[in-house]
C-alpha cells in the first residue's frame, strides 16, 4: 500500500491526530471502489475461496472464424464479445511459413513410488491420449490380461487413473507418460507375445520411420551387431538372437520429436473439406508433370505392364521379353515380338522364323507348346563320349561276345540265404553248406527254438569264427559287424557251426545271410 502514508506515527496524543489517520484510510478504501464494490468485492470476482484465479474471461472463434474475447458475466451469449484477430490474420498468407510450434513427444511425465499393495495411480487423460507406462523403468502392456488398464473416470477428481492388474512392493518406481501421437507421423504400436520361438515381427514402416524397439519392457538396440534389424522393404523386424515363447515385444513409431512446422494454417471450407479436414484440391497447386508415378494409385505397376513398341527398320537394342517391333525393313511391314530369345513375327501362319548370324548352325524345331517354329541348337547333354567307354563315371565295355567283361563286374554280384534244421540238436559241430568256386560273405545270422536254448558259433572248414549266439524260442537275429569272408574260387570250403551250451534244445533252426562276391 504504498499511496496510503501515516501521517503522525507515535503521535497519537491528540484526537485530531487520530482523526487524521483515521480519515486517511477511508479515503484509501473509497479510492479502490469500483462500480459500488468494494475492494474486496472485486478481488472475489477474479479469484475463488482458494486464491486461485477465476476472473470472468472468455474466448471464442465466431460464425466467421474470427478470434473474440470478453471479460465479465453476461447473461445473453452473444453480449460483450470483442475482437481479438480475424481469420485472416491468423492464416497469414497463402503457402507462408509463419512459425516453429514446439512438438516433444513424450509429455505429462509423472513419477510415482508405489506404497505396499497399491493398484490405483492418478493420471488425467481423455479417450485419445496414448499412454506409456513404466514400472521399475520397464514398459508395461495394456489390457486386462496384461499388465495394467486406464480408467478415464477413476481418481478423486474423477479426471482417470492408471490400474495395475496386481498390487505393487512399496518403493516399486511408476512412470507415467503421455504421447503427443499427433506430433509423429503414422504414429502406432504394436504388443507381440510369443507363442513358438520368433525372429520375424511384422510391422509396417518405411526407411524414414524412427522406432523404439522393446523386449520384456527392455529397449532394445538397433543393428546386426547389437538386438534387431529393421527392414522397411518387407515392414518387418527381424530381431538378431530368436526370441523364446512367452516373450513380449512392444515396436512403436518416433518421428519428428523436435518441431512442428505451421504453413499457412486454413479453418473455413473454403479451403478444407469439413467432413475430412483435407485441403481441396482445387486450393493445391500442382505444376505439370511434377508428381512422381509412385504417388498414384497403382500407376507403376500399370506402366510396368504396358507394351513396348519400337518402329524401325533395324533390330532394336537391348529388347526384353513381351517388346513388339514395327519392323519397316520390308514391304508390306511386319509386327513381331521378342519371345526371349529371338524376334517372331505376330502373323498366325506357320512360316519360318527370321533369321540372323548368331542362328548359326541352328536348326528349325516346334516350339514347347506345338504353335510355332523356332530355332534352337542341338541338344547332346545326353550323349555319351567315347571316351567315356570304361572310364570312371562313364559307361561300361562289351568282349568280344557282347559281354561285360568280370572286372567291370560290381563286386556284390548277389545274396542268399544258408538255412539249417534240427528236430533234436546236439552239443556237435554241423556243416550247413560247401561251397566251391564261389567267393562269399556272412554279415548276418538267424537263430530260433521251438523250445530249449543252446549256443553256436559259426564255422568254416571247422575253425571257429566271429561271436558265440545264443538261441532260445525268440527269434533272434544278428548282423554281423566284421563279416566272415570265404573264398572257396580255387578248393571248396564247408560252412557251418558248432553248438554248445545245449539244454534241451529242440527244433532248432539256423540261417546265414550271404552275399556273393565276384571273383
Amino acid at each position: 500500500m504504498a499511496r496510503i502514508r501515516q501521517q503522525f506515527p507515535q503521535n497519537y496524543g491528540s484526537s485530531g491526530n487520530i482523526n487524521t489517520e483515521f480519515e486517511s484510510v477511508i479515503r484509501y478504501l473509497n479510492a479502490a471502489e469500483y462500480g459500488n464494490k468494494t475492494l474486496g468485492e472485486l478481488l472475489d470476482v477474479l479469484y475463488d475461496k482458494n486464491g486461485e484465479f477465476d476472473g470472468p474471461i472468455e474466448l471464442q472463434k465466431n460464425t466467421g472464424g474470427d478470434i473474440e474475447y470478453r471479460i465479465g458475466e453476461y447473461s445473453n451469449d452473444q453480449d460483450g464479445w470483442i475482437l481479438l484477430c480475424t481469420a485472416e490474420e491468423l492464416r497469414g498468407e497463402p503457402g507462408q511459413d509463419f512459425g516453429i510450434i514446439g512438438a516433444p513427444i513424450m509429455y505429462n511425465r509423472i513419477d510415482y513410488l508405489a506404497e505396499q499393495d497399491q493398484q490405483s495411480f492418478l493420471y488425467a487423460q481423455k479417450e485419445t491420449d496414448e499412454v506409456l507406462v513404466y514400472l521399475e523403468g520397464l514398459l508395461q502392456v495394456e489390457g486386462v490380461d496384461n499388465d495394467y488398464t486406464c480408467d478415464l473416470n477413476g481418481g478423486e477428481y474423477g479426471a482417470g487413473t492408471v490400474e495395475f492388474n496386481w498390487p505393487l512392493q512399496k518403493d516399486m518406481g511408476v512412470t507415467l507418460y503421455k504421447i503427443r501421437a499427433t506430433a509423429i507421423t503414422g504414429y502406432k504400436r504394436k504388443d507381440f507375445l510369443t507363442v513358438d520361438p520368433q525372429v520375424v515381427f511384422p510391422f509396417v514402416h518405411d526407411d524414414t520411420a524412427k522406432l523404439q524397439v522393446y523386449l520384456n519392457g527392455i529397449l532394445q538396440r538397433e543393428g546386426g551387431e547389437y538386438d534387431y534389424v529393421a527392414n522397411p522393404e518387407y515392414n518387418v523386424i527381424t530381431f538378431v538372437v530368436t526370441v523364446p515363447e512367452g516373450n513380449v515385444v512392444t515396436i512403436f513409431t518416433v518421428e519428428n520429436t523436435s518441431v512442428q512446422a505451421a504453413t499457412g494454417l486454413m479453418f473455413e471450407e473454403e479451403f478444407c473439406n469439413t467432413a475430412a479436414g483435407l485441403i481441396l484440391l482445387e486450393k493445391v497447386e500442382i505444376e505439370n508433370e511434377s508428381i512422381p508415378q509412385a504417388k498414384i494409385v497403382q500407376l507403376t505397376s500399370m506402366m510396368d505392364r504396358k507394351a513396348n513398341i519400337d518402329t524401325s527398320d533395324t533390330l532394336p537394342l537391348y529388347p526384353v521379353s513381351g517388346d513388339l517391333w514395327h519392323d519397316t525393313s520390308h514391304a508390306p511391314n511386319e509386327l513381331k515380338f521378342w519371345d526371349g530369345t529371338q524376334w517372331v513375327k505376330t502373323s498366325p501362319e506357320s512360316s519360318l522364323p527370321t533369321y540372323t548370324p548368331a542362328n548359326a548352325g541352328q536348326y528349325v524345331k516346334v516350339n514347347g507348346t506345338g504353335t510355332a517354329l523356332e530355332y534352337g541348337s542341338v541338344d547332346l547333354s545326353g550323349a555319351v563320349p567315347v571316351t567315356q567307354k570304361g572310364a570312371a563315371n562313364g559307361v561300361a565295355t562289351l568282349d568280344s561276345s557282347g559281354k561285360l567283361p568280370v572286372s567291370q563286374l560290381p563286386t556284390l554280384l548277389g545274396s542268399d540265404s544258408y538255412y539249417f534244421y534240427s528236430e533234436t540238436p546236439a552239443a556237435q559241430p554241423y556243416t550247413v553248406k560247401r561251397i566251391f568256386k564261389q567267393k562269399i560273405q556272412i554279415d548276418g545270422i538267424s537263430i530260433f527254438t521251438e523250445s530249449g536254448t543252446c549256443s553256436i558259433q559259426i564255422t568254416v572248414n571247422g575253425q571257429t569264427f566271429g561271436s558265440v549266439y545264443s538261441a532260445s524260442s525268440s527269434l533272434s537275429e544278428f548282423s554281423i559287424g566284421q563279416p566272415i569272408e570265404i573264398d572257396a574260387s580255387t578248393s571248396s570250403k564247408s560252412i557251418g557251426f558248432v553248438l554248445t551250451n545245449n539244454s534241451s534244445a529242440y527244433k532248432l533252426e539256423v540261417t546265414m545271410a550271404v552275399n556273393v562276391l565276384a571273383n
